[in-house]
């Protein structure tokens, strides 16, 4: 047992991401950069409270974990947290402090949203939808548009359809990203009796779900782009659109030969898609 395990509780790749998701919807709402106790309260409490709520995901999935080949080195199922409690207690904890630093430096709809976020991934989410719908990560996706959510509310309340579109954007790429993911590992959500997408429809189908997702997503990715003005108008859109025929290319590939490793192309792309149009909306907020 290490700090390290205990790190790895709260699955710290996803928690970066669910940040410049909040930070991009932040300096977009301020066409700049927001407030400095604005800016802390979206980060730190924001990062607190996904790392618990992620936390508890751990906890409450070590017996599903255990049984998986992709999750059973992690230290809850590999024992080496040996007192499960710990993992239940770290999460509370640390969602406790996230909801109470928004609470202190954000207004009412940011703190709510960064609560929502957790309450839909934990108990909507792991508890409820992914054990029993092959829509789980398409309604779970939610848990990450609050992230957006929040960061546009805790600046401010006007253009709320922005703030929302920037939400869309994060619930219409999840399941493109997941599902990807998903076809690599459908036989372990299979042994485990997970009804993840392409463990239930063969990764065939999946694929076909997958191109039909991203071309949903690349219109939400665009509908906002006449928010920005100026040249952070033409830098936002052919940017976009660049990453869009990227994404959608790896898409392609995938369906034309649905293997595991045109999957993990895809899936590796569609990692850092997100944070770039994020990064590239930044950019184009600035340079309004």
């Amino acid at each position: 047992m290490s700090f390290s395990d205990y790190l790895a509780l709260t699955k710290p790749k996803i928690t970066p991401l669910l940040l410049m998701a909040a930070l991009g919807s932040a300096v977009v709402a301020a066409r700049g950069l927001p407030p400095l106790l604005t800016l802390a309260g979206v980060l730190v409490g924001g990062a607190l409270a996904s790392s618990g709520a992620l936390a508890l995901n751990s906890y409450l999935e070590m017996g599903m974990d255990a049984k998986m080949k992709r999750t059973m080195g992690r230290p809850l199922p590999a024992g080496r947290i040996v007192q499960p409690s710990h993992a239940l207690m770290l999460g509370l904890g640390l969602l406790a402090a996230g909801i109470v630093v928004a609470a202190l430096t954000l207004d009412f709809f940011a703190t709510f949203f960064i609560a929502l976020g957790a309450f839909v991934y934990v108990p909507v989410y792991t508890l409820f939808l992914k054990p029993r719908t092959s829509w789980n990560i398409v309604l779970g996706g939610f848990a990450g548009s609050c992230a957006a959510l929040a960061g546009w509310y805790a600046v401010t309340y006007s253009s709320a359809e922005v703030g929302w579109l920037l939400g869309a954007l994060v619930f219409v790429w999840t399941p493109s990203h997941f599902w990807s993911l998903a076809v690599i590992t459908e036989e372990d959500y299979s042994a485990v009796n997970v009804p993840m997408l392409p463990s239930v429809v063969g990764p065939v189908a999946a694929s076909r779900y997958i191109v039909f997702n991203t071309l949903l997503l690349i219109p939400v990715s665009l509908a906002y782009v006449f928010y920005f003005r100026g040249p952070g108008f033409f830098v936002y859109l052919a940017a976009a659109l660049v990453f869009d025929l990227l994404l959608l290319g790896t898409n392609i590939k995938l369906f034309r030969d649905p293997t595991k490793d045109n999957a993990w192309l895809a899936f590796k792309f569609s990692s850092p898609y997100l944070a770039i149009i994020f990064l590239v909306a930044m950019v184009a907020a600035v340079l309004r």
